[in-house]
């Protein structure tokens, strides 16, 4: 489940990303944790060498103010969701960053599924929609779903053993 096995720092850069009483609570899967406090180390190696304008600080400041205002406070709009069997999941797109995740109004919880650095190349192996999608298709976040209560289309079609018929 996400959240478990997280370093006290983790923790703390992801409480932050919660600023106001009215937003939604944030969690992150694993690999998306993985990516966020990567970003975060980079950044910080490039503050204490003074260098403040490095693409590393630059890169996860949109991503942690994207995580913290945009999505923690509005993380239902729909101009942030995709279609067809994936539109129920939202992301956002910083630069080259895409970040996907689900979200409950019930639960007033958003899960970030993943955070993409990859560059967008149509049809090539490391698209990181290419990725999401073979994550999806593996069932890695089918739990997850369930207990957001987040609907999607392949999953009302599953048999017992967890994969599409």
């Amino acid at each position: 489940m996400a959240g478990r096995g997280r370093g006290k720092k983790a923790q703390q850069q992801v409480a932050s990303a919660c600023p106001s009483p009215t937003a939604y609570a944030i969690d992150m899967t694993k690999s998306a944790e993985d990516i966020y406090v990567g970003m975060a180390r980079r950044s910080k190696e490039a503050e204490r060498a003074g260098d403040y304008a490095n693409n590393h600080c630059t890169t996860f400041n949109m991503v942690r103010e994207a995580i913290k205002r945009t999505i923690a406070n509005d993380p239902l709009n729909k101009k942030f969701a995709l279609r067809g069997e994936l539109s129920n999941i939202f992301r956002i797109r910083k630069g080259r960053i895409r970040i996907c995740w689900i979200a409950s109004s019930k639960l007033r919880r958003v899960l970030i599924l993943f955070i993409a650095e990859t560059l967008r190349k149509e049809g090539d192996a490391n698209d990181p929609y290419v990725i999401f999608q073979n994550m999806m298709d593996a069932g890695k976040f089918d739990e997850l779903f369930r207990q957001f209560g987040v609907r999607m289309a392949r999953l009302r079609h599953e048999g017992h053993s967890g994969k599409p018929h």
